[in-house]
């Protein structure tokens, strides 16, 4: 092969090798999922990061007919719409290379809320411990408004059924004034707060109103549960 040859050849080369250096490589082929997938992330992307963690997005399945997507440009995402999102945020994803399409996902976002739930079955009249109870994130709509958000009002209480683990614990399923139980009595007069002892005459769980006895004056009285074996009167 001759000197000038060689050099030609040398010289397509570089000039190819240039190209590749200079020149983004962004040809990539998009499955279905992977398209969900990205669609998901750049909603996720637009949410308050101080309420993210409370949603859960999940894109609805497209098409089994629509083939894989090839772009050689960077995906362009667009939304029509402006945060706070509703339930369902369409996203639309567009490829602007010379072979252009664009292609819609639908995202379903949910909002979710704390729920107390049992981390192993609690038998009726057994006494919550912290070992008892985990947090979760439920989808808010299923969360009910005797579902308690703070486990630290359930330590000491007591279950007033068999409870599954993993389901919810309920005001209705405890008391935390239970009939029999010894009770502190903070009675409220003209301001000031005295302390005295008693024991309940019936079960209740916060915010009820129930019976307890004064063990000093033997006087019955109608207390509010405000805590674990703790209730208030106001006189």
């Amino acid at each position: 092969m001759s000197l000038l040859k060689k050099s030609r050849r040398y010289s397509v080369f570089y000039f190819l090798t240039s190209l590749c250096l200079v020149t983004p490589l962004y040809g990539q082929t998009y499955s279905k999922e992977q398209l969900q997938e990205l669609a998901v992330s750049h909603v996720y992307d637009q949410l308050d990061p101080n309420t993210a963690d409370n949603k859960e997005l999940n894109a609805l399945t497209l098409d089994s007919r629509i083939p894989d997507r090839g772009c050689n440009t960077e995906l362009v995402f667009n939304i029509p719409t402006e945060p706070p999102f509703n339930r369902q945020i369409t996203v639309q994803i567009k490829c602007d290379d010379i072979n252009g399409w664009s292609q819609y996902v639908h995202v379903r976002m949910i909002e979710l809320s704390p729920v107390i739930v049992a981390s192993e079955n609690l038998s009726r009249g057994e006494v919550i411990e912290p070992h008892h109870l985990r947090l979760i994130m439920k989808p808010k709509h299923f969360v009910r408004a005797q579902y308690l958000q703070d486990e630290e009002l359930l330590i000491g209480s007591r279950s007033k059924r068999n409870i599954r683990s993993g389901y919810p614990v309920a005001l209705n399923q405890i008391c935390m004034v239970c009939k029999g139980d010894n009770v502190t009595i903070f009675a409220i007069i003209r301001g000031l707060k005295i302390k005295t002892s008693g024991f309940a005459l019936e079960d209740g769980t916060l915010g009820e109103q129930v019976k307890v006895k004064n063990a000093k004056s033997g006087k019955v009285l109608n207390a509010r549960v405000d805590g674990v074996e703790s209730v208030q009167v106001i006189i």
